[in-house]
Parts: C-alpha cells; sequence; structure tokens
C-alpha cells in the first residue's frame, strides 16, 4: 500500500518543509530575484578554490577528436583538459545558474547572464547596466539580443538603461563542465556534449577539479544533468572565446522510464500520467526509486526532525522529496515520494507541456473541474483552481484524486515551474 492511500486516513498538514521552500520561492519572485545570489553589494565573483585554474589552449590548438568529421567521437585527453579549463577560467559564464538558449529562453536567465559577464557603466551603480552592455555581451556569446529589458528581476530607469531589482554578490554555486563528446562539424564549428557538474560552494573540495578529470566515481554525485552545445572559437587577441549557436540543458542518458503523453485533452488528468521522466511516482518507496534514479549513495541528502524522516535528491532537472508517515501516527520506516519539483527540466513534463509554454497553450491541454462539492485526496474528485496574485504571478492548480499539480506563470504568463505533490504532503 503507498504511503498516499495510508494517509486518506490520517490527513495531515503539509510539512513544513515544503511550506518553507513554496514561500521561499514566492519571496524571490516578489522581490524581483530569481537567485539568491542577487542581493547586497556587488563583489568580485570568484569561485572558492580547489586548484589553480588551468591556462586554456589557444584556438589554434583545438585538439581535434580521434575519426572523421562529422563524426561524433570520444575527444582526446587534450580537448578534455583543454575546455574544462576554458570554463575554470571563463567561470562567469556559468556561475550559479546555466539555462538552456532558445526561443522559450526565460528572459530572466538572459538578463542575469548579462549582468554577471559585465561592469556597471562608469559613473553608474552596481546594479546599473546600459541596454548597449546587455546587447553587446549576448550578441558576442550567443547571437541573440534580449526580448524585453524589463523581466521579473530587472526594469527600465527613466534615461533608459537597466537596472536590476537587486545586485549579483557572489558566487552560491560551482559549474564544472567536462567534455565527454566532440564533433568537427566541418564548418569551423564544433559540436559537443559535457557532463554538468554542480556544486554548492560550502561543499567545494581541495582537489575537486583534479577528481573530476581524472573521472574519480565520488564526484558523480555531482553529476546532474548534460550540456548539449555548438560552439565556434573566436579569436580575442592572444586568445579566444566561445561563440555557441547551441547551448542545451539535456538529461543523463540512461534506460529511464519516462511515461507516454496523453494526447486527448479531452480527458480529466489521470494519476498515471504524473511520472516524472525517471519514471518515479507520487507514493513511491525511497528504495524503489533508488533502483530507477541510478544514482551514487552521496546524491542524496538525508533529514529528520520530530514529525518525520526525509529524502531530499535533484537529478535531471527533477527534485523529489521523499518523506515517512509522520512519526507520531505512524511506525512505518519506509519514505514515500510525496513531492517532485520541475525547475530546470526543459522536456515535456505531462501532455506535452514544457517550462516556458505560454499560459494561453497550456490551459487548453486539459478540462477545467469546479470544486464546491469536492475534497482534496477523494479518490474519484479532479478540480482546477485558476488565480491571479500580487499583480504579475499566476497559478493554475489541478487536483486528481490524492494528487495536486501547481503551475506558476511569471510575469509575461510563461510557465516558470511545476510541482507535483500528494495532498497529504
Amino acid at each position: 500500500m503507498t504511503a498516499v492511500k495510508k494517509w486518506n486516513s490520517i490527513k495531515n498538514k503539509k510539512s513544513k518543509v515544503w511550506c518553507g521552500c513554496a514561500s521561499l520561492l514566492i519571496v524571490m519572485l516578489l522581490s524581483a530575484c530569481t537567485n539568491p545570489a542577487l542581493s547586497g553589494d556587488q563583489t568580485d565573483n570568484t569561485p572558492p578554490p580547489s586548484e589553480p585554474p588551468g591556462v586554456s589552449a589557444p584556438a589554434q590548438d583545438t585538439p581535434v577528436s580521434n575519426g572523421t568529421e562529422h563524426e561524433a567521437t570520444q575527444p582526446t585527453a587534450p580537448a578534455v583538459q583543454k575546455y574544462y579549463n576554458y570554463f575554470v577560467d571563463h567561470h562567469t559564464l556559468v556561475d550559479n545558474r546555466v539555462f538552456t538558449i532558445n526561443e522559450n529562453t526565460l528572459q530572466d536567465d538572459v538578463i542575469y547572464f548579462a549582468f554577471m559577464n559585465t561592469e556597471p557603466a562608469e559613473g553608474t551603480s552596481a546594479n546599473i547596466r546600459t541596454q548597449k552592455q546587455v546587447d553587446d555581451v549576448l550578441m558576442k556569446y550567443f547571437g541573440i539580443k534580449p526580448k524585453r529589458y524589463s523581466t521579473g528581476i530587472s526594469s527600465m530607469t527613466a534615461s533608459g538603461d537597466v537596472q536590476m531589482g537587486s545586485v549579483i554578490e557572489d558566487v552560491i554555486r560551482v559549474h564544472r563542465l567536462l567534455l565527454k563528446q566532440l564533433t568537427d562539424n566541418g564548418n569551423g564549428s564544433y559540436s559537443a556534449v559535457f557532463k554538468l557538474y554542480q556544486i554548492q560552494t560550502d561543499r567545494v573540495l581541495p582537489d575537486l577539479d583534479r577528481r573530476i578529470l581524472e573521472g574519480d566515481p565520488g564526484m558523480e554525485v555531482y553529476h546532474t544533468q548534460d550540456v548539449k552545445a555548438t560552439f565556434t572559437e573566436i579569436p580575442e587577441g592572444e586568445s579566444y572565446y566561445l561563440k555557441f549557436s547551441e547551448f542545451t540543458l539535456i538529461p543523463r542518458e540512461g534506460p529511464f522510464a519516462s511515461p507516454p503523453q496523453e494526447t486527448d485533452y479531452l480527458k480529466k488528468v489521470s494519476r498515471d500520467e504524473l511520472k516524472s521522466f525517471h519514471g518515479l511516482a507520487i507514493g513511491m518507496t525511497l528504495d524503489e526509486a533508488k533502483k530507477l534514479l541510478k544514482l551514487p549513495e552521496g546524491a542524496y541528502e538525508y533529514r529528520e526532525d520530530s514529525y518525520a524522516d526525509y529524502t531530499l535528491v535533484n537529478a535531471d532537472g527533477w527534485s523529489y522529496t521523499f518523506r515517512t508517515l509522520p512519526k507520531e501516527k505512524s511506525d512505518d520506516k519506509n519514505q514515500y515520494l510525496m513531492a517532485m519539483n520541475i525547475r530546470d527540466y526543459l522536456d515535456v513534463i505531462f501532455r506535452d507541456i514544457k517550462l516556458g509554454d505560454a499560459y494561453e497553450d497550456v490551459i487548453k491541454k486539459f478540462p477545467s473541474g469546479q470544486e464546491e462539492g469536492q475534497l482534496p485526496g477523494s479518490p474519484d474528485s479532479y478540480f482546477t483552481r485558476d488565480y491571479r496574485f500580487a499583480s504579475t504571478l499566476h497559478n493554475v492548480d489541478i487536483f486528481t484524486g490524492d494528487v495536486h499539480i501547481a503551475m506558476l506563470f511569471g510575469r509575461y504568463d510563461t510557465l516558470a515551474w511545476a510541482d507535483i505533490y500528494s495532498t497529504d504532503y
């Protein structure tokens, strides 16, 4: 019997962990800040030391993988070292946040990148950039300009400059990119796949870089996603920089069991649809989930308090929260999946809905249902809520049986994140 069924008779309040996380995320949006690093006075954005960063090889020394043009192959050791060093030396390109660049990219991310990779215009405050600065740095690295300068984290000044709600203080998350596949496209560009390692600054080890480059299995706990990129090396003085025509976050390779997508949008959303990319579903035990996630033990964060025991884990853009039944109500030591949070996963979540989709497109993909006379958690219940709050935020909830789907749309009515959790959580 799953935890969801067991908890239908208990009907406890949502856990303190969920309430705290939800409140924090909403506060971040309301304060025009999509990252905890955006506060205080701007300081030097230098990552914590691991080892002295290597010196990237000049552009003309690009090592080509063993194979012919257009053939994706295992990269040579010099190529792996070169591009690893490049992202260490140019760490502001990937500090704190790594995001996909395409037509659906959240403009908050675009503006954040521009501020991370420019300095305040002369005579202006730390949270000011000119439109030209923003345009130039985005054109340099991605060949794009922002669709708008006023976003959830920025606004326009009376003089036409771009102003952040808060300024970047320091690095809270270090990212490392390790080349695992390289293709010479034959036109001066390269296509590559990188392993993405995400490390909180308080967990950075003194020999982190050496261990990643040497393939230490213990470092796989930090390997959360991959990056698919197409780039050209552009000479710049005696060095070079990478200009990207593609930069896409992709899940790790693996035999994961993502569910088929329902295409009849007149049908009520069913519990069977709501499985994650890895095949996890609300109510699954932690032991069952570990067999599907295929992560090292160090990837799991264990917590406990007087109410329950918890396990948190992030993988491929999905965040999972497991929890025991309330200790005062049950002696069951099993932990059950009670919440799935989607913040960085860019593929289909359910019914071909993706982060970045417009509200008017999302709302067409499931029927509405009246709440009157229905209770969350009842086996046959189905109802929806659609409401705005805090003037710029828009929330859509779907209650289907014992599962609750919450979708938050940002300032421009595009899907910012989605949560799937038990109504007993």
